[in-house]
């Protein structure tokens, strides 16, 4: 069974994070995973109170059980179990699994977050319906937003304003350029953060790099260009926590894994717009403007759409690197 374990961490590791920061590391011990936070990679000012982080750890986590249940095995959850020694999630792997998962399976190595533009077709009705279908757990709530309906108008009003606070601020500034590699080179190494083509820019030096970053990249010309990538789309889907808590933002991790999964599998793109959630004051004006409920938290919100050509894939750090003794 721990063969077995270590092959699904691979696929766990393809799920998507902030940055792509990939704040995750592993345990295997007979027929349990764990699951820990590297809070060694977390986004202090992007993400203060680390609920993207658990976001992507949840994404991680849904990765591990398909994957499980395409190899004919269950895979039982617990969240922040009490009688561990750190904190983690803890997966019990056991025969027997009651899930069909081929397409989703098929799906992890091809998912990708593709920022570019997209053609500005409709999704239809009925993948549509397959993408909500696959949001399953009660702990969130999903909401969709169609491009050209008059509803978006507002959200992409809270996304403007996310990019204008955040291009404002130094401090995000620099710890995003300090994700971004820049060269072919600095992705090989790294192996991790944000590949400069596939945000658009061409490779060139780090010094230069920063220097686009802090100098020609400004908060209107950005919100501008993530205006335009919204209206190129089909739709907006936002993720809506029911509590504010660690078990929440692990919920929404899933919740928005499966999504994504369903739709690489029907050929649809997605990407993160999600401005208006991280900066807090926009957030809880966000909350307001959709009536939520209170402790209701508008978590993560998504493009979707169809694209013509693919992008290169952000890279992933090799299991071994993100493994540790049990």
């Amino acid at each position: 069974m721990e063969s077995i374990a270590k092959q699904l961490i691979t696929l766990a590791v393809r799920a998507p994070s902030g940055h792509n920061t990939q704040p995750w590391q592993f345990s295997v011990e007979q027929d349990t995973v764990r699951i820990y936070p590297d809070l060694s990679r977390r986004l202090p000012v992007v993400d203060p109170d680390d609920h993207a982080l658990f976001i992507s750890l949840g994404c991680a986590l849904e990765n591990l059980v398909i994957a499980a249940a395409h190899q004919g095995l269950a895979a039982g959850v617990d969240y922040f179990p009490s009688d561990e020694p750190e904190e983690c999630l803890r997966v019990r792997l056991s025969e027997d699994a009651d899930e069909e998962t081929d397409a989703l399976f098929q799906a992890i190595p091809e998912r990708q977050s593709n920022r570019g533009t997209y053609d500005g077709r409709a999704i239809d009705d009925s993948d549509l319906a397959r993408l909500m279908d696959a949001h399953f757990r009660d702990s969130v709530k999903v909401r969709a937003f169609r491009v050209g309906h008059p509803d978006i108008e507002p959200i992409i009003g809270f996304v403007r304003e996310g990019n204008i606070a955040q291009f404002n601020d130094p401090a995000f500034v620099a710890e995003l350029v300090s994700w971004i590699r820049f060269t072919r080179r600095e992705v090989s190494d790294r192996q991790d953060g944000l590949a400069a083509v596939a945000l658009g820019f061409p490779a060139v030096p780090r010094w230069l790099g920063r220097w686009i970053m802090t100098t020609l990249v400004r908060p209107e010309g950005e919100a501008a260009r993530q205006e335009k990538a919204i209206r190129s789309s089909s739709l907006l889907l936002l993720f809506i926590a029911r509590g504010n808590d660690k078990q929440h933002w692990v919920d929404v991790g899933r919740s928005f894994e499966r999504i994504a999964l369903t739709a690489t599998s029907l050929g649809i793109a997605h990407a993160h717009v999600n401005m208006p959630c991280e900066v807090a004051p926009i957030r809880r004006r966000l909350a307001v403007h959709l009536g939520l409920d209170d402790g209701e938290q508008p978590l993560l919100l998504i493009r979707l759409g169809h694209v013509r050509k693919r992008l290169p894939t952000s890279p992933r750090r090799p299991v071994e690197r993100v493994m540790r003794e049990p």
